[in-house]
C-alpha cells in the first residue's frame, strides 16, 4: 500500500510508529511489508502520516467475530467499561514477569472477567515469548494472540503498578512500572483500544503522574481523563523522559521511607543470623580439635632415636609419662 510522496511535518519513522503503536519493531514491519499499514516512501525509506495512522486504527474491523452487530467499537468504547475500579492494583507483588501476569490474570479471574486463567496465562507468557510488549517509558501492555471468545466472560484490562519496577525486556533496557493487561475478547477491540491507550500514555509526565498517585480512584481518573482527550483530539506537547522525574506526594514519601527501613532492618537481622551461625560453627570446630585428656600428668614428650649414616628413618616413638600411684589406704583398726 505504499506510495511516494513528500515530506510532511507529521511523518514518523518505523521505529517511531512502533512506539507510537506500542508494538514492537519486527511486527510493525511485517504489517508494513503485507500492506496493512498506510505509508509512504521517503528516500527509500518508509514513513507514516500520523493521521493516515489513526484513521486506520479506527477502520480496524471484526473480522472472524460472530457477531459483528453485537461488538462495540473499539474507539467508541467508554474506557470506564473496560477499567471498573477492582481492575487496578497499585502495589504489585510480582518481583518476575511470570509473576506479574499471574498476579493481573489473578484479579481478573477473581472479578469473573476472565474464565479460563491457566489458558490465558500461558497465552501471554507464549506472546510475550515471540518479543516482549514492554516499551520504552516504564509501561507493557499484555495480550494474547489469539482472542479466544469462550475463555473470556467480558473484555476487560487490568492495570497494574510496580514501585520498584520490574525487568521485562524494554527496548531502553530499563524497568518497566505499568502493566495493561488486556482480555478484549474481539479482535474488533483489540487494535483500537491499544492504540488509545498507546497515545494517551505517549507523553512521559502521564506516565509519571500514574506512577506517584497514591489510590486506585486517583490512577483511574487520570487514565480516563487522558483517554477522553485523546477521543477528543488533542495533542499533548510530548516533554524528554528524561527531563521529567515523578514527584511522589508526603504520604508516597513516608512509604518509602517506612520500605527502605524495612529491608535495611531486614538486612541486618540477616546479616546477625549468618554472623552468629558462622561463629557457632567455629566454636564446634575449636571443640572437635581439642586434645582428649589423658588422665596422666605431665606433658607428652617425644624420643627420637639417634640414626647412623645410611639408617632409614624410623617414625617417632611418643612416651607418655608414669601415672601417679595411688596412694595405699591404711588398715583401719
Amino acid at each position: 500500500m505504499g506510495k511516494k510522496g513528500g515530506t510532511d511535518a507529521q511523518l514518523l519513522t518505523m521505529h517511531e510508529l512502533a512506539v507510537y503503536l506500542h508494538l514492537d519493531d519486527a511486527t510493525v514491519t511485517k504489517l508494513v511489508s503485507s500492506g496493512k499499514i498506510p505509508s509512504i516512501q521517503v528516500d527509500r525509506q518508509w514513513r507514516f502520516k500520523r493521521q493516515q495512522i489513526d484513521e486506520w486504527i479506527e477502520e480496524q474491523l471484526v473480522g472472524d467475530d460472530e457477531n459483528f452487530v453485537d461488538v462495540p467499537d473499539g474507539m467508541k468504547l467508554p474506557l470506564e467499561d473496560l477499567v471498573p475500579d477492582q481492575a487496578i492494583i497499585t502495589n504489585l507483588r510480582a518481583r518476575t514477569p511470570v509473576a506479574v501476569i499471574e498476579e493481573l490474570a489473578a484479579r481478573a479471574y477473581t472479578n469473573g472477567w476472565l474464565q479460563d486463567k491457566p489458558w490465558f496465562v500461558g497465552a501471554v507468557v507464549e506472546r510475550e515469548s515471540l518479543s516482549s510488549t514492554a516499551m520504552e517509558g516504564g509501561v507493557a501492555f499484555l495480550h494474547t494472540r489469539a482472542k479466544d471468545k469462550g475463555k473470556i466472560g467480558r473484555p476487560f484490562i487490568v492495570v497494574g503498578r510496580s514501585w520498584e519496577g520490574i525487568m521485562f525486556g524494554a527496548p531502553d533496557n530499563n524497568p518497566t512500572y505499568l502493566f495493561f493487561l488486556l482480555g478484549l475478547k474481539y479482535d474488533r477491540l483489540h487494535l483500537p483500544i491499544l492504540g488509545r491507550l498507546a497515545r494517551a500514555l505517549r507523553n512521559p509526565a502521564t506516565i509519571a503522574r500514574l506512577r506517584a498517585l497514591s489510590s486506585p480512584d486517583q490512577v483511574r481518573a487520570l487514565l480516563l481523563k487522558e483517554d477522553a482527550e485523546v477521543r477528543a483530539g488533542r495533542e499533548d506537547h510530548v516533554q524528554s523522559a528524561d527531563a521529567f522525574a515523578p514527584k511522589l506526594d508526603r504520604q508516597l514519601r513516608l512509604r518509602a521511607i517506612r520500605r527502605l527501613q524495612s529491608q535495611k532492618t531486614a538486612e541486618q537481622v540477616t546479616a546477625e543470623k549468618r554472623a552468629a551461625a558462622l561463629e557457632g560453627k567455629g566454636k564446634k570446630k575449636k571443640a572437635k580439635a581439642k586434645p582428649k585428656a589423658t588422665g596422666l600428668r605431665g606433658p607428652v614428650t617425644e624420643i627420637r632415636p639417634v640414626l647412623k649414616p645410611g639408617m632409614p628413618k624410623p617414625p617417632p616413638v611418643t612416651v607418655a609419662p608414669k601415672a601417679a600411684a595411688k596412694p595405699v589406704a591404711k588398715p583401719k583398726r
